[in-house]
């Protein structure tokens, strides 16, 4: 793994690196791919977010096939409560 840091496009016209939820400090490539619309069951949307379940499965190393990858959408908050609510226990700690 290489220790480069990744090449982050400085903004256009100066703004700040605003670090809050949200497509607010971005390259002008990055706003311009934003302006297409995707719904979630066009089939562009789907091929990309099969790709991406694909990666992150991969990631696991798992070759039995037994693990599987839901995107969930919404802050980090309510995904980090989503994980607790599927991975604890209801008498966990």
């Amino acid at each position: 793994m290489s220790n480069d840091k990744p090449a982050i496009e400085k903004p256009a016209r100066g703004e700040p690196y605003l670090l809050t939820p949200g497509p607010l400090t971005t390259s002008r490539a990055v706003k311009e791919a934003m302006l297409e619309d995707w719904g979630s069951w066009d089939g562009g949307f789907r091929a990309v977010t099969a790709q991406v379940r694909e990666m992150l499965l991969a990631l696991t190393g798992d070759s039995t096939g037994a693990l599987d990858c839901v995107p969930m959408q919404g802050s980090g908050s309510f995904v980090v409560e989503a994980m607790l609510g599927s991975f604890v226990p209801k008498d966990g700690k």
